[in-house]
């Protein structure tokens, strides 16, 4: 089973889109440690040999060795092949794996504006600082319960679905924190520890009941790529089926012989290792060769963390799990558990020391060249207003206006709303509102373009869209604004294809499209060329509703980390380098949207095309991301506060057009 779980969670960190499902396979394996540890603690408990010291020495013993060398092991890589900024996050990621609340950092992270995933070396150890968490207070808690004599079917039970209720909860409102903290995973673990606790009790073997299991497992993990089952149903379909395995399964059944088979045995005693290899390869090809990289050898990659995992089992993790020699040439003895523990804990500390180093050196800037660092610094020249004006994904139809986002003014109102590449504009657009003295309302939400009547789906899912959407339509129609300024990234959810800068550049951040409410397109075509026209549609329903439309068309997307690129260039050269993309690259993109936006025909509408301020101008027939050594983006699409202020007079003349054309 363990096979099972460890080579989907590979090939779909490794992007193979069969395997997008691959993801539950950090499930199978909470499943898994919590019928294994429990068993362990009950077969202690039954012979009195329970000690909570021998138990984390047996947990030190199988978790730091390979876990601390394979950490060492990505840092002469970090300082090979990565920037200042992403050294820097490697760092954060040591300290947080050796202090195993790595779950904990990501989840604090990993938002719309986060490091993508893709380059994160040591984002794989969130399931352990979940693992590890659970078992600081685990075993007590199982040793108090056995020693009171109470059973443990009822408590397991209970505590079992408080955690899967909390997740429903967790998955609906705040889907980061379902999928990355302790509370709302719990409930895996305790299911196997369900297991562990019936298996005390003997059962018939059933080869339906195994093979059933075995077949949930797969059916999940084959359900989400066709959009046929969410995230929450999909772990609970296959935390059953680990389950019913793990119960019923029996030597000769066809099941069992599937799974006993020397290649999956094999595969499963090497997991671990493997597990914690697979990232960091996959992380440390992308950002060395781009992320373009094709996916036969991202799947050859993933998979060669299964050889690394070999020596690594063998040489690593097999002699630390043994007890410690007694002294030069005697055999093995027993040690006690205080030695290993301390030794264990100073190794860790060692880790989170140097750890503490990269975070305090900003990944080791000073090794730049002032230029270098300047270009990095640029990371932080984001929207000031965007804590205050762009929503949370837990608000799904906010109180408007929101504090600190409506300016006063006179004359016709004004209301500039959109998604993130909105928000990016609002360091630019607040000022120059307020130089105006426009009476100015902005409101922005990531990953929702303002289009009622469309859903997000995907790895970048956005819950709450339309409620969103239609409560800001409300509010400005409402409310007698005059004029509405939309903007979005429009051409991100038609297809699933990330964007593609023609220059090796291909944004790392997970796909994901828009799909209509309501309606089921028969195919993937059918859906886009919906999406599409809603787009336009929700222009044309703004115009239909007596407001002046200021309509600014999609804003040149970059491919790669604008600064991090910039400054790798930079660094190899003696002068400034303007960092640039085709042109090309933009029009295949965005050739859908803009011939539906360009279709439309109505007096009261202006466009504002940013490709005719980015793209033809500085550099001919390409979209500049820089002018010279100042990047215009702070990431791979989003501009920064200097990119802003390139785009902003252009919607501001074209606000000012429809005000004086909305003027009594």
């Amino acid at each position: 089973m363990r096979a099972v779980a460890v080579l989907p969670v590979i090939l779909f960190h490794a992007g193979i889109p069969a395997f997008s499902g691959g993801w539950l396979g950090v499930d199978v394996f909470f499943v898994i440690s919590g019928y294994l540890i429990t068993g362990i603690l009950l077969r202690d408990l039954e012979r009195g040999e329970f000690s909570i010291a021998r138990f984390y020495e047996r947990r030190a013993r199988r978790i730091v060795p390979a876990l601390a060398f394979v950490l060492l092991a990505c840092i002469p890589f970090g300082l090979a092949w990565m920037s200042p900024p992403q050294l820097a996050e490697l760092a954060r990621g040591t300290i947080a794996a050796a202090l195993s609340v790595s779950n904990v950092l990501y989840w604090l992270e990993l938002d719309y504006f986060g490091p993508a995933a893709e380059h994160l070396p040591l984002l794989h150890t969130w399931s352990l600082g979940v693992e590890e968490q659970f078992y600081l207070l685990f075993p007590l808690a199982l040793a108090f319960l056995w020693r009171r004599g109470s059973g443990l079917a009822v408590p397991f039970l209970l505590a079992g679905g408080l955690s899967l209720a909390a997740a429903a909860w967790a998955f609906a409102t705040h889907p980061s924190a379902g999928f990355f903290l302790l509370p709302f995973r719990a409930w895996e673990l305790l299911v196997g520890a369900g297991v562990a606790v019936a298996a005390t009790r003997a059962a018939a073997p059933s080869g339906f009941r195994a093979g059933a299991g075995l077949v949930a497992v797969v059916a999940a993990m084959a359900a989400v790529p066709l959009g046929l089952v969410s995230s929450l149903p999909a772990m609970a379909l296959a935390s059953a089926g680990v389950a019913l395995v793990l119960r019923h399964g029996a030597p000769g059944l066809i099941a069992s012989r599937l799974l006993a088979h020397p290649a999956p045995v094999g595969i499963g005693l090497v997991s671990y290792s493997a597990y914690l290899w697979h990232q960091p390869v996959l992380a440390f090809a992308r950002i060395r060769f781009g992320d373009d990289l094709p996916l036969w050898l991202m799947a050859m990659l993933g998979l060669s963390a299964i050889l690394l995992a070999w020596p690594t089992w063998a040489f690593v993790e097999q002699p630390f799990r043994r007890h410690s020699p007694a002294g030069p040439g005697r055999p093995l003895a027993p040690a006690g558990p205080g030695r290993p523990l301390a030794v264990a804990a100073a190794a860790l500390a060692g880790l989170a020391a140097i750890g503490v180093a990269g975070v305090a050196t900003d990944g080791l800037a000073m090794t730049q060249p002032p230029a270098v660092r300047a270009i990095l610094a640029t990371v932080s020249d984001v929207n000031p207003w965007r804590d205050r004006c762009k929503t949370g994904f837990n608000e799904a139809n906010p109180i408007h206006p929101r504090p600190g986002c409506l300016l006063a003014g006179d004359g016709p109102r004004v209301a500039f709303w959109g998604d993130s590449h909105a928000d990016a504009l609002q360091g630019a657009m607040f000022p120059a509102a307020q130089a105006a003295g426009l009476p100015f309302y902005s409101v922005t939400r990531s990953a929702c373009p303002p289009v009622p009547g469309l859903t997000r789906t995907g790895d970048a899912a956005s819950p709450g869209c339309d409620a969103f959407n239609r409560g800001v339509e409300a509010y400005v129609t409402g409310d007698n604004y005059d004029v509405a300024v939309v903007v979005a990234r429009w051409s991100a959810g038609i297809g699933w294809a990330p964007f593609d800068n023609l220059d090796g550049g291909v944004d790392p951040r997970p796909g994901d499209v828009l799909t209509p409410i309501g309606t089921a397109p028969p195919d993937d075509a059918a859906r886009e060329r919906a999406v599409v026209a809603r787009m336009a549609g929700a222009v044309r329903d703004l115009l239909g509703r007596g407001l002046r439309v200021v309509l600014v068309y999609p804003i040149p997307e970059a491919g790669w980390n604008v600064p991090e690129e910039l400054a790798r260039r930079r660094a190899a050269s003696d002068a400034p380098v303007t960092l640039s993309i085709p042109a090309e690259a933009y029009a295949r993109r965005n050739a859908a949207i803009i011939a539906a936006f360009d279709a439309i025909a109505d007096p009261h509408l202006w466009r504002v095309r940013p490709a005719e301020v980015f793209c033809d101008a500085d550099v001919p027939g390409r979209c500049v991301q820089s002018l010279g050594d100042q990047p215009l983006y702070f990431d791979e699409s989003h501009l920064n506060n200097a990119g802003a202020r390139l785009l902003v007079p252009a919607i501001m003349r074209a606000i000012e057009a429809a005000r004086r054309d909305a003027a009594p």
